[in-house]
């Protein structure tokens, strides 16, 4: 065997280490006040179900969980610190919040012990985090009231459509699910987008008030951009990075072309039908490729 690296593992090996260290993904989640039994019940089984996700995902020590007594808004705000201190821009970050908002027509306040926090205050926080990717994951009642943080590199992920739908929500529940069901990984990649989990929890919200004969109180929304490669969860107990150096490279690589794939099925109907399939053909070879890489540095057979 010859001791010159392929030059594929070059290439590899580059893109991951071109920054001055690998990028992370952390956690913050919310859980807000329930204001009865039933929905404190209810808004704190989400936020474990969610935070024990978060945890398999990227590790204890890069998820922040505020919950019940301890979720009050100068904890939020502490949190919030930390995430600015420890996150680089090549990080990536999601803040998930579950229980009661509200929405006065102008002004969207979280509801937590002791004072609120409000949608301005908020939104100055995550514009102080470096991390360049964001997702937020509003799964309050009149959420949709803070669809506007959205831009290029924040996602905004909402229970509701607008503030005005102030029901309590079960979005944060079917959230959790989307992250945990191998259902929601629809490439069957290991691998849950935020636009994998929106899809997946939206659905299952209409499905729920369809089975229950009753109007729909929420319709959730998204808004942002890079849904489609942000990795929110991981199925398995599998690492996000592999110890392996020639693995890990091959695997930023195929997220990449995920990631590639996803948003090429965003535009599929601004390509003619030609060049949609040319575009997506090669990426599907490039993927099947890495993959074959992967699988030989691990063992597995070919």
């Amino acid at each position: 065997m010859s001791g010159r690296a392929p030059a594929w593992l070059g290439l590899a090996l580059g893109a991951a280490f071109a920054a001055p260290a690998r990028a992370d993904l952390y956690y913050l989640v919310v859980g807000g006040l329930g204001g009865e039994p039933k929905y404190q019940e209810q808004f704190d089984k989400a936020t474990a179900e969610i935070a024990a996700v978060a945890r398999r995902t990227t590790g204890n020590d890069r998820v922040l969980v505020l919950q019940g007594e301890s979720a009050t808004r100068a904890a939020v705000v502490k949190a919030f610190e930390s995430l600015r201190t420890r996150t680089k821009p090549a990080d990536s970050v999601a803040v998930v919040l579950v229980g009661h908002g509200s929405f006065d027509g102008d002004t969207y306040k979280f509801n937590l012990p002791g004072p609120d926090i409000d949608g301005a205050e908020l939104k100055r926080l995550l514009g102080a985090v470096p991390a360049k990717s964001q997702l937020v994951v509003d799964a309050t009642s009149a959420s949709g009231a803070v669809l506007d943080w959205a831009n290029d590199n924040r996602v905004v992920i909402a229970a509701t459509r607008s503030g005005f739908e102030r029901n309590a929500t079960r979005f944060a529940e079917l959230f959790a699910a989307a992250l945990a069901e191998g259902a929601a990984d629809i490439n069957k990649n290991g691998i849950i987008t935020a636009q994998e989990a929106f899809d997946y929890a939206s659905r299952s919200v209409a499905d729920s008030f369809t089975k229950q004969g009753t109007l729909a109180t929420e319709h959730p929304q998204m808004k942002g951009g890079g849904a489609a490669r942000f990795t929110v969860a991981r199925l398995g107990a599998a690492p996000a990075v592999s110890s392996n150096p020639e693995v890990a490279a091959l695997t930023i690589e195929r997220e990449r072309l995920d990631g590639e794939i996803e948003t090429l099925k965003e535009r599929r109907e601004q390509l003619s039908p030609d060049a949609y399939l040319d575009q997506l053909q090669k990426l599907l070879v490039q993927l099947a490729e890495v993959q074959g890489k992967i699988d030989a540095a691990q063992g597995k057979p070919q």
